[in-house]
């Protein structure tokens, strides 16, 4: 809506013209990515975690429906049983800090530090792991002054921000990388033939045999 608003104001040539210039200007418009499943489903996040909020909404603009349990994931696909094109992504680690990094002589604040850090996994819908435990830890100085502070603050808020939208475009380009193949557990290994011939068991059985008859002339 606002992006509609935008060009009509502009006009569709300048419109269109001031958008190939935010572009050029290291502005990125938000696109889908293709996925190969159909359903996810967050887990592991901290409660009102904003980075799961951000991570819901490209997942949807997507076209990924984010369900809240393995169920609502079975209901969405009207299927008994649950879809292989469903996955969940689970965090094990959902954090934001705002560290001192550096101070002057007096111990004033100069350098503030804020780093997100977000340790996840994605499991498939049988529960076996399909990308292991893996970590995405951004970090950004900010230079601090007490005189402005509260302009610091807001400053400090959009750089957290910016943070937490570059991983969100990490993870999901992790997400896209999956293969449909990808979705299936491979199956497991036959086990070796055992080398215990039927050879093995007929001698087996002529011992057994002669110790009956051993014990019996005893």
């Amino acid at each position: 809506m606002q992006r509609r608003h935008f060009l009509s104001l502009l006009g569709a040539p300048a419109g269109a013209a001031a958008l190939a210039t935010l572009g050029g200007c290291g502005f990125e418009l938000r696109q889908g990515y293709a996925m190969a499943f159909r359903t996810l489903q967050l887990t592991g996040f901290t409660a009102n975690s904003p980075l799961a909020t951000e991570l819901a909404r490209a997942l949807e603009a997507s076209g990924v429906q984010v369900t809240e349990s393995t169920l609502q994931a079975v209901r969405a696909a009207s299927s008994v049983m649950v879809p292989s094109s469903h996955i969940e992504l689970n965090a094990l680690t959902d954090k934001r800090e705002t560290l001192v990094s550096a101070k002057t002589a007096f111990g004033q604040v100069r350098t503030i530090t804020a780093r997100t850090t977000l340790r996840f996994q994605v499991k498939r819908s049988d529960g076996s792991i399909l990308i292991p435990a893996s970590d995405v830890v951004l970090a950004r100085d900010l230079s601090y002054n007490e005189r402005d502070a509260l302009a610091k603050q807001d400053e400090s808020a959009a750089l957290n921000r910016a943070l937490q939208n570059d991983i969100v475009g990490q993870v999901m380009r992790r997400l896209a990388a999956i293969r449909p193949d990808q979705l299936v557990a491979p199956a497991e290994p036959a086990l070796p033939r055992s080398s215990f011939s039927a050879a093995s068991a007929g001698d087996v059985a002529s011992a057994a045999a002669g110790d009956t008859a051993s014990g019996a002339t005893r």
